[in-house]
């Protein structure tokens, strides 16, 4: 049979008890139509392939159209006699494995293994959040350079360089994994990406501002984020260690709070002030929940102060500061009144001075103070005559 738009479309259903059932072109040998119980009907090729029957499937129709079918049949045909082995090209490209297959191997063999609960958790967030859905289900080769550049943009202007950088970085390592583990064909499509520069934010809130959030904390809806936000100002701990606060860590007599995990690896240790003492007293969790802060998922604690956070800051006129800046903010005002910084890194569970040492520059008033007071002693009344003279207008 010539195999036309007509004749696929009058192709009889296989018989009763059937299957499938063929019908063959006698213009391209090889090529034909597979046609399915349900009514399916895909284009085929057969062949001879080492010594084996073979049989291919080209393509659905009517997706395909005859001529398209009849040239990739062609093309088939002249691979087989070069050589090569479709029918196995098509089996290696069934098993090659997706990219949410490499995402949940990622996680269960490598994250787990050697990150802790925080950076596991972090992974999750980038990877269910800012990496497209729909790359779950494509092959790795099938995600190429110019997927990951555009990623990269797009996420570069809706949701900041640094998330941009960091969702890279973390596909980047994925992709080095995969071809770790033999899971690669091609090059590492995340590798050689430039990333946007970072500059570390120094934002924080003046008194004004501070004010204006405390007023903003008393309309909230929800106890628990009433509660959170003051506490993240006044302790300075990184959002994923108050989320999951648990009663059986704090010792109201002692009044402490041993935070067991934190990003530095180690348990800490944390004074609690008599503010935030006063307020953990009074929260309707205690002797109710074993968390703080009990939530409805699965972690049995809240997960995800944005939200709240969004609406808290826009009553507050502060838009532009992020959860992360109420930390900065402890240690901002710590250091206007003068406390020195291993005392700071301390309280805020700094693993390097180097991190708390970013504040040193925020320590300019007892600075100024001192040598205000230093000039005075050694110019005394002659420093109007020095400002005069340099100006050019010396004193009579």
């Amino acid at each position: 049979m010539r195999l036309t738009k007509d004749a696929i479309d009058r192709a009889r259903l296989p018989e009763p008890g059937k299957k499938e059932r063929f019908i063959r072109d006698d213009v391209v040998r090889g090529l034909g139509v597979r046609i399915t119980a349900s009514g399916a009907k895909s284009f085929i090729f057969e062949a001879r392939i080492k010594g084996r029957s073979r049989r291919l499937t080209i393509g659905p129709w009517p997706d395909l159209t005859v001529a398209m079918a009849r040239q990739k049949a062609m093309e088939t045909r002249t691979a087989i006699a070069h050589g090569e082995d479709p029918h196995e090209a098509h089996l290696a490209e069934k098993r090659e494995v997706t990219f949410g297959e490499l995402a949940d191997r990622y996680l269960l063999e490598y994250a787990r293994v050697h990150k802790r609960p925080r950076s596991i958790a972090d992974d999750e967030y980038y990877l269910a959040r800012y990496v497209p859905s729909t790359w779950r289900t494509r092959r790795l080769s099938d995600i190429v350079p110019s997927d990951v550049e555009r990623l990269h943009s797009r996420l570069g202007s809706e949701r900041g360089k640094y998330a941009a950088n960091h969702t890279v970085r973390l596909l980047r390592h994925m992709f080095n994994l995969a071809d770790k583990w033999d899971l690669l064909r091609d090059d590492n499509p995340a590798a050689g990406l430039k990333l946007f520069r970072e500059q570390k934010r120094e934002r924080y809130l003046n008194p004004d501002e501070l004010r204006r959030v405390n007023a903003a904390l008393l309309d909230e809806p929800d106890w628990r984020w009433r509660a959170y936000f003051p506490l993240a100002l006044m302790l300075g701990t990184r959002k994923s260690e108050l989320l999951a606060m648990r009663w059986a860590d704090i010792e109201m007599a002692q009044r402490t709070w041993r935070i067991p995990t934190t990003k530095t690896g180690n348990s800490h240790l944390l004074p609690l002030p008599a503010p935030a003492l006063a307020i953990l007293e009074r929260l309707p969790s205690r002797n109710q929940s074993d968390w703080v802060f009990p939530g409805d998922g699965a972690t049995g604690h809240i997960v995800e102060p944005a939200k709240a956070w969004q609406r808290i800051r826009a009553r507050a006129g502060v838009p532009d500061v992020r959860i992360h800046d109420l930390r900065h903010t402890l240690a901002s005002w710590m250091v206007a009144q003068g406390f020195n910084l291993p005392l700071i890194g301390r309280a805020l569970n700094h693993a390097q001075t180097a991190t708390t040492a970013r504040y040193a520059h925020l320590a300019l008033d007892p600075v100024r103070q001192a040598l205000d007071q230093t000039a005075a002693l050694m110019f005394a009344d002659d420093s109007k005559t020095l400002a005069d003279a340099v100006s050019g207008n010396p004193t009579e």
